[in-house]
């Protein structure tokens, strides 16, 4: 009922207005680190004509005017990728993208998304960009880099922890799942009680 009746939350609930609050004050922090980097904000088209970038079931409209059907995006990155082909060194765009998929409290078929995209650039870079961008958001919205979230406290304060997925799954799991098969890997899951079902390859299965 809260998630339904947000204008009852607020007024019953006056501490949850500090969250819309500190959702803009995170989105301008990031707007700013992204514009004192050079990047440029830009709008994408929200009709689209083939709905890409993502896997997932789109919503159908029709266009009168031109008589064919158009889809509400399901992400916003191929044309932020056109744009980095067409001569921009670095772009993003707060978007609002659409799923006609399942909901609830955590999937909304309604969204907003953060994109950027930099040309030029590796992995290695974006974990550095992501790290500096983290540290300055948080330092800016609540003056400090080690911040409470449920029970457990949370340190935005560069560098981080870097493991790989392989990894990281052997020191939460005690599994290594270097070089095992599907069937393998889908042994493992059933054993220890994750749904899993045929459709799933290695990827998913991880």
């Amino acid at each position: 009922m809260r998630y339904r009746q947000r204008y009852v939350d607020l007024v019953v609930n006056p501490h949850v207005k500090e969250t819309f609050i500190t959702r803009t004050k995170v989105m301008n922090e990031m707007r700013s680190f992204f514009n004192d980097k050079g990047y440029v904000e830009v709008e994408t088209p929200i009709l689209q004509p083939i709905p890409g970038g993502a896997a997932a079931r789109p919503f159908i409209t029709h266009h009168n005017a031109l008589d064919m059907p158009l889809y509400l995006r399901i992400a916003n990155e191929l044309y932020l990728k056109r744009l980095i082909v067409g001569g921009f060194d670095g772009v993003y765009e707060f978007a609002k993208d659409f799923r006609n998929e399942g909901m609830d409290r955590t999937h909304n078929p309604e969204f907003t998304v953060l994109e950027i995209y930099v040309a030029y650039k590796d992995y290695n870079w974006m974990m550095d960009f992501t790290e500096e961008m983290l540290e300055r958001v948080a330092l800016s919205v609540h003056g400090k880099t080690d911040l409470l979230v449920g029970d457990k406290e949370i340190s935005f304060k560069r560098p981080f922890k870097r493991i790989s997925m392989t990894d990281s799954i052997k020191e939460h799991t005690g599994f290594d799942i270097s070089g095992k098969s599907v069937e393998e890997l889908s042994t493992w899951c059933k054993d220890n009680g994750i749904e899993v079902d045929n459709s799933m390859g290695k990827g998913k299965i991880n």
